[in-house]
């Protein structure tokens, strides 16, 4: 007894202390559990504080972004405007015109209602406008108040009007905002000096000024959706408002700034000026009218524009933290389950997570490549754009030559406009894939499109460029203009960029037959030049995205090694081949050989030479055509458009509008309706919807065709089930008007 008393003490003991040690175990374990709970708990929240924090810096940097975007905006504006007056005045001078001939021909060539002008004679400041005020009195005032009133602002408006006097062709003052007497607004002013003959072979210089309405200006400064509270003012360095936001009813912004933030400290005032005035932007941070505080932000437009751009938004709209505790417990919780789980479920999940990560990746460098892709092609027919616009200006008094540049500046807009529609098919970019489309073209007109690019560029860096088309059997081809034309610009956009001064760039264009197939032809594309070539190894890896030769020459050449990628994969997709032969400072020689299906020329005849057809061989006097558009500028255009060839058309500014005018018309008036779709009171493809369903068979039956920016294949397709025959997308391209008249003409409406 006494022996199984001591085993049962020592089974005791030995339980009490296993229990006792698991105890300890559960304890620890359990204190382990709560302390990675705890620790996961303070991370989260560390984590969710620090992202947040970087989150509100993001979106304040946004929003200063997005007021310097709109600050851009505004001096491109006003650089335009005064592009405008430059000429004016360069076309005033160059003919010494009168001052009546002067305003005359201001009258005659501003198109632009809500725009006019003024001659200040800078000897007494006295004023000539080219519009009458409700008087009839065309002699304006203000400006002799100006001289004549002691006070700073009024002293500071002679002071920019004589810098306007005294500046450059290209330098912008801008003098405003102020009121016109006689005319019940509110204007800026941007201007410069003109010589005017005042006689006996004189001539005598004045101070030519376009004045642009503050009402104008104001719509354009509107903040994206996202700022909802978030307003702008332009201010000059007076602090005087030139655009007012809504809340901001003091006299000047400084005045606003004191009475909610200083009550009557002025020193405060003058702090906040000279600080403004001293920096090009900054950001502070006061209360407004609600007694929120606001940041405000202001960028200067510089000092000869005297204007500066204030953005404000309430600081809870940018700091909002909005905690997600769910996110929190999710993790706190998972941190908790992964301590019960094994080895291999937590493998599994980091499994996981990598994969995500790295498909996120990819789905960054695919968005970064695309967008580097699209940058790379829409620069090279900008600058066909600009540069062409700005030699134009150059040659005013020379319409023939100004004629060649806007036919050029009208062929590369045109790729632009290709270019941009292909960035919004999100199609294709959910696809990855660029889509060939097969259409007929000419090839020679493809090859004075790509040539009238690259040109500029060659002769500005002294480059030979020499063009040769031979042996070409068939000038008419049916593939895809576009994809053709980035093939060849950007072969030859590198070779140029590559080529040194004084060296030269061959671009041979050849034909063959084919010996098995008599309904296709294989072209040949070669693209050659002397410049600094490539070494063997990087022609191995030269059709890679975002490759580029490295060494001292090329490092100093923008560019994102795209170009060559992008022309790989356009051959590719168009069933072409190409070979490239290149040595390291002796040049480099691309040839394309794309095999393309040929056409029978006369059958495509307008699409060769269009205007020659239509204008020789066509009468369109006998037209009337009912234009349904809400925009004043595109009616303008379509008028102007369809004056040319002699067609009468008449506006109806909504679609309601236009199913009155054509009802009550006599009947065959019209014969055609052009349709714009997005209108006011009734859209376009409601208007026509209801104009299908009319009783009288003339107005039932008569051709409507849209003409609307809405130029995707889904808006296509609606408008032909609304019951239209046609669809033009804007800009409009004339030949496919004329097309649609001819055929309207002919009374075939096989459109």
């Amino acid at each position: 007894m006494t022996q199984d008393n001591s085993k049962d003490n020592s089974a005791n003991k030995y339980t009490n202390k296993y229990t006792k040690k698991t105890s300890i175990q559960k304890f620890l374990l359990l204190l382990c559990n709560i302390i990675m709970i705890v620790v996961a708990l303070l991370s989260s929240y560390s984590y969710s504080i620090t992202t947040e924090n970087k989150s509100v810096a993001l979106r304040l940097d946004n929003f200063c972004d997005s007021t310097d975007s709109m600050k851009q905006l505004t001096e491109s504006y006003l650089h335009a405007e005064k592009g405008y007056v430059d000429n004016w005045a360069h076309y005033i001078s160059s003919n010494n015109m009168t001052i009546d001939e002067a305003i005359k021909f201001v009258q005659n060539i501003n198109t632009q209602g809500n725009r006019y002008a003024h001659f200040v004679d800078m000897d007494d400041f006295s004023a000539i406008s080219t519009i009458a005020d409700k008087n009839g009195n065309y002699s304006v005032n203000c400006y002799k108040t100006f001289y004549d009133t002691d006070t700073n602002a009024c002293h500071a408006m002679i002071k920019k009007m004589q810098n306007m006097f005294k500046s450059q062709s290209g330098q912008v003052y801008v003098l405003g905002k102020y009121r016109v007497d006689g005319l019940q607004q509110t204007v800026i002013s941007v201007g410069t000096r003109v010589y005017l003959n005042i006689g006996n072979n004189k001539t005598k210089p004045y101070l030519l000024l376009r004045l642009l309405p503050v009402d104008y200006l104001k719509n354009a400064c509107a903040f994206p959706t996202e700022y909802k509270s978030a307003e702008i003012s332009l201010i000059n360095s007076n602090g005087e408002y030139v655009i007012q936001s809504p809340s901001m009813k003091s006299r000047t912004f400084y005045d606003y700034i004191r009475g909610y933030n200083f009550q009557n400290d002025y020193n405060k005032v003058d702090e906040l000026a000279n600080k403004i005035k001293s920096s090009d932007s900054g950001l502070l941070q006061y209360k407004d009218y609600r007694n929120e505080n606001c940041y405000w932000y202001y960028s200067s437009f510089g000092k000869n524009l005297d204007l500066y751009i204030i953005g404000y938004i309430p600081v809870k709209d940018i700091n909002s933290v909005n905690m997600n505790w769910s996110i929190v417990a999710i993790i706190c919780g998972t941190v908790l389950f992964l301590t019960i789980l094994d080895t291999f479920y937590i493998l599994s999940i980091n499994h996981s997570l990598r994969k995500a990560a790295s498909e996120a990746e990819h789905a960054s460098q695919a968005k970064t490549q695309f967008l580097s892709t699209i940058s790379h092609d829409i620069r090279t027919p900008m600058n066909g754009v600009l540069g062409m616009t700005q030699i134009a200006k150059k040659h005013l008094n020379d319409p023939e030559y100004m004629g060649e540049c806007l036919d050029k500046v009208s062929l590369a807009g045109n790729h632009l406009l290709t270019l941009i529609n292909d960035i919004l098919d999100i199609s294709k970019i959910e696809s990855g894939k660029m889509a060939i489309s097969i259409e007929p073209f000419s090839l020679k007109d493809c090859v004075n499109e790509v040539v009238s690019i690259i040109r500029p560029q060659a002769e500005y860096k002294g480059i030979s460029l020499e063009v040769n088309m031979h042996d070409i059997i068939y000038e008419t081809l049916s593939a895809d203009p576009l994809r053709l034309n980035q093939i060849t610009t950007n072969l030859l956009t590198n070779a140029v960029k590559y080529t040194d001064n004084g060296g030269k760039v061959l671009f041979d264009i050849s034909q063959s037959r084919l010996p098995d197939d008599d309904e296709k032809i294989r072209l040949k594309i070669v693209v050659s030049d002397n410049g600094i070539g490539m070494t063997k190894e990087f022609q191995e890896t030269m059709y890679n995205s975002f490759t580029r030769a490295l060494d001292s020459r090329t490092n100093k050449i923008q560019g994102t090694g795209l170009g060559l990628a992008i022309i790989k994969q356009l051959v590719d997709l168009m069933n072409g081949s190409i070979d490239c032969k290149s040595e390291l400072r002796k040049g480099t020689t691309f040839t394309v050989y794309l095999d393309l299906a040929v056409l029978n020329e006369h059958k495509h005849l307008d699409t060769v030479n269009p205007d020659s057809l239509y204008e020789k061989n066509y009468d369109f006097s006998s037209l009337h055509v009912l234009v349904a558009e809400d925009n004043d500028l595109n009616w303008e255009i379509i008028k102007t458009m369809l004056s040319e060839y002699k067609v009468s058309c008449d506006r109806a500014v909504n679609g309601l509008e236009c199913i009155n005018t054509l009802t009550s018309s006599s009947k065959g008036f019209y014969d055609l309706i052009l349709m714009d779709i997005q209108m006011p009171v009734l859209n376009g493809k409601e208007a026509t919807r209801k104009i299908r369903k009319n009783e009288d068979a003339y107005i039932r039956n008569i051709p409507i065709v849209a003409m609307t920016a809405d130029a995707f294949a889904e808006d296509i397709k609606a408008c032909k089930e609304a019951g239209m025959n046609a669809h033009i997308p804007k800009p409009i391209n004339m030949k496919q008007v004329l097309s649609i008249l001819i055929t309207v003409l002919k009374k075939d409406y096989k459109f």
